[in-house]
């Protein structure tokens, strides 16, 4: 095995254990959410987005908290009329989307980034009724399935919240479209998918982020970095509002 394809293993194990075993994030996250077990039968395969990419997940893990967030008025956030977002603290710009199609996409880089060259995203999907179940849960289990089918021993997290039936959905991909030369990438995604207030249509609100492998820094650093994300991302999307079409 070539060193750098050794590495990308390593990297791929590394991910894995910490998605099996990290410390709950240690920032707020509204304590409604609970972990569902996994893997999860299949039933579904969602279209892919002009950035979507299967990536392995993670087994469920709980979040504690003692302060829920309180979500903005449904109402006053249309994605739509949606131009800019804040998430994480850092400003995403619309710079690419489809209304034309069955599902509609907006994406949302930072200032410095493109659809073509980018670091992290934000997006909405706006899903149709599916008559094999529409619930939030109902997607995000055949999401995690559809990409269990490519890679069989991924694992991934799910959080249902209780009073909503919003559900995040957070696993890794090992293969990213980002390329550097000396460097490797692991994107990791994480997804909010919750009912659109106006109809029955599924909305969903989805972060992804590269990740440099191991190819060109130490598995430490890497795994201080991947940690790190996805503390502060699960954080965010519990108390990242609903929005309506």
């Amino acid at each position: 095995m070539k060193k750098s394809v050794w590495k990308i293993f390593l990297a791929l194990v590394f991910v894995s254990v910490a998605f099996s075993g990290c410390a709950p994030a240690p920032t707020p996250v509204p304590p409604t959410f609970t972990p569902t077990p996994s893997p999860i039968p299949p039933t579904f395969t969602p279209e892919p987005t002009s950035t979507a990419t299967p990536l392995p997940s993670i087994t469920p893990t709980s979040i504690s908290t003692d302060t829920p967030a309180t979500p903005l008025d449904p109402g006053h956030l249309s994605v739509a009329d949606t131009k800019t977002v804040e998430f994480l603290g850092k400003k995403f710009e619309l710079k690419f989307k489809v209304t034309d199609q069955l599902i509609p996409i907006f994406e949302y880089y930072p200032p410095n980034q493109t659809p073509s060259d980018w670091i992290e995203l934000v997006a909405f999907q706006i899903f149709p009724v599916n008559p094999d179940g529409n619930k939030p849960i109902d997607f995000a289990k055949r999401t995690a399935n559809a990409f269990m089918q490519q890679y069989p021993d991924m694992t991934y997290g799910i959080l249902v919240d209780d009073n909503s039936e919003a559900v995040i959905l957070d696993f890794f991909y090992p293969t990213s479209t980002r390329k550097e030369k000396g460097k490797d990438f692991i994107e990791f995604n994480a997804f909010k998918i919750f009912r659109d207030p106006g109809s029955d249509q599924i909305i969903w609100f989805h972060y992804a982020k590269n990740i440099e492998g191991i190819l060109a820094r130490s598995p430490d650093d890497f795994m201080s970095e991947f940690n790190k994300t996805r503390k502060e991302v699960l954080s965010a999307l519990t108390k990242f509002p609903v929005f309506s079409q």
